[in-house]
């Protein structure tokens, strides 16, 4: 299984013109036979309440990774600690 641990940010848009949030965070993604897994940490961990709350509304966020490319991606288990899972929508 092949694996990249980066910076990156998990943004939450209203619309496509308006970000509403911006959350730092260090992820680790590794792609196998079947797929890819992703888990990550708030730089932050103070923000955790903040990303909590935008994940109540919806647990779809665009992740921007260091080449300013983008993925959707849905935040799941979401501890108070600011560690998360990353998967598919």
């Amino acid at each position: 299984m092949d694996s990249v641990a980066t910076a990156a940010r998990l943004e939450w848009w209203a619309n496509s013109l308006t970000c509403l949030a911006a959350f730092p965070v260090s992820v680790t993604i590794a792609v196998g036979e079947q797929g890819w897994q992703a888990a990550g940490q708030l730089t932050r961990t103070e923000e955790g309440p903040d990303l909590a709350a935008f994940c109540e509304l919806d647990k779809a966020f665009n992740l921007r990774l260091p080449d300013d490319s983008t993925v959707v991606v849905l935040v799941t288990a979401l501890t108070p600690g600011g560690s998360f899972t990353l998967t598919e929508p």
